[in-house]
């Protein structure tokens, strides 16, 4: 009996374990409270609010995996003291917390979320 009960106890922490582990196997950082599904839809659609519109400089058509590539390079090199000098590095400032946003007292970091994003979407 006792063994049982031992090994239940095992076999639930187990368990646990494993499930935690699944949930930290993304890049996402859910230090704001949100989850990896809310990230990818948050980042969706700042994508399509923000950088690819009707009335923002990239087209729908424009979003192929080698400028998602692009994008994805300025995003990550936005605290990086040399950039790569992308045609996107000027795109992405309109997401918060770049230098053109404008209201990003309180959100969450925009550019985080994008870039999450056009990884999973584009898996790269």
């Amino acid at each position: 009996m006792k063994q049982t009960i031992g090994f239940l106890t095992l076999l639930i922490i187990a368990g646990g374990l494993w499930q935690a582990s699944a949930y930290a196997s993304g890049s996402f950082s859910s230090g704001q409270g949100v989850n990896a599904r809310s990230a990818y839809a948050m980042g969706k659609a700042l994508t399509f609010q923000k950088l690819v519109c009707p009335s923002c400089p990239l087209k729908a058509a424009d979003l192929t995996k080698e400028r998602a590539m692009s994008l994805k390079n300025s995003l990550e090199a936005r605290d990086a003291a040399s950039k790569p000098g992308t045609p996107d590095d000027e795109h992405i400032a309109v997401l918060c917390p770049g230098s053109r946003a404008t209201g990003c007292e309180g959100k969450p970091d925009e550019q985080e979320l994008v870039h999450y994003y056009l990884k999973r979407r584009f898996k790269m």
